[in-house]
């Protein structure tokens, strides 16, 4: 495997602990501990049982395989009665999962070469146990997902590394102005900037919030993205941007406006993708690697969760009268 392909590899694997989290972080403690049927998974369940991957298994082997010469493995016993929170799930995954991604980042070339055999899959190198432990984590990810959906709860396909088609992506995208425009029918200035609670978004934030990704960091992101050799972007925090421009002070039908313009031009640029575009690959220090229809999916889960919030905000102004 080319070394840059190593390092995607060891970004994939350093953005799953991030991506646990986002996928459970709206969960209550029922949703949880939930299956979406009678015999299933819940999503504490999947989360444990990538805990037993990394720190049961993973990491010893690995540390095996590099020291010894060529190492047969035992089949693992599952844990029993593990009684730990989700909270304390994800704190152990992302600790074992740092040891990982060290180690792994340590290695020449040599290394990623030896080998050790396991009782499932026989003989396989630490570059081949790395890269199926991004394929073990990619599908429970999208178990996660299923989940999700299973609970009625927003989507977050990104996270899970799921795509959706163009045609589905512009439809999505398409639908959201005027979704917008609606949650906010009949409301004045004051209603407009009322927060639901102290430190929580009001409707203009929540617009402003929308208006400012899409054009400033949404679109140029799917452009480079359709240009460049797997640009790279920086996380940022969106708490931060809305204090920093002031959100709470513009005018809502102003941003709905650059918001649909914006829109526009992201929907037509999907559109003009050529044959395979979508599968073109950035890095974000978020997700870690993604493809373009990945990253436009997310646009189109982040609409959904941000036309709830307003949803939520309306509702908590209609109680107050």
């Amino acid at each position: 495997m080319p070394a840059v392909d190593r390092t995607l590899t060891l970004a994939f694997l350093a953005a799953t602990p991030r991506m646990l989290r986002e996928m459970s972080r709206d969960c209550t403690a029922v949703q949880t501990s939930a299956p979406p049927k009678p015999g299933e998974w819940a999503i504490l369940d999947v989360v444990r049982h990538l805990v037993e991957g990394d720190r049961d298994t993973l990491l010893p082997r690995l540390r095996r395989m590099l020291t010894e010469s060529r190492p047969v493995f035992p089949p693992r016993p599952r844990l029993e009665n593990d009684g730990a929170d989700l909270a304390t799930l994800l704190d152990v995954f992302e600790r074992a999962r740092a040891d990982v991604v060290r180690i792994l980042g340590g290695l020449d070339g040599a290394a990623w070469a030896r080998e050790g055999v396991s009782p499932s899959r026989g003989p396989l190198t630490v570059e081949a146990y790395a890269a199926s432990t991004v394929a073990h984590d990619t599908e429970h990810l999208r178990q996660i997902q299923d989940v999700r959906a299973a609970l009625e709860l927003v989507p977050k396909r990104c996270e899970a590394r799921l795509a959706l088609s163009v045609p589905a992506l512009t439809a999505a995208l398409t639908a959201t102005a005027p979704r917008l425009a609606e949650a906010a029918a009949g409301l004045d200035a004051a209603a407009l900037r009322a927060r639901p609670q102290p430190g929580e978004w009001c409707l203009t934030e929540i617009m402003a919030h929308l208006a400012d990704l899409e054009h400033a960091v949404f679109l140029p992101r799917l452009r480079r993205m359709a240009t460049e050799d797997r640009p790279a972007f920086e996380a940022f925090d969106p708490a931060a941007w809305a204090r920093s421009r002031d959100h709470r002070a513009r005018d809502f039908a102003d941003d709905l406006e650059v918001f649909g313009r914006a829109r526009a031009e992201t929907v037509a640029f999907l559109e003009r993708l050529p044959a395979g575009a979508v599968e073109r690959l950035g890095v974000s220090g978020h997700f870690g690697p993604i493809t373009l229809a990945q990253y436009a999916t997310h646009m189109a889960d982040h609409d959904l969760e941000h036309l709830a919030q307003m949803r939520d905000v309306r509702g908590t102004l209609s109680r107050r009268g």
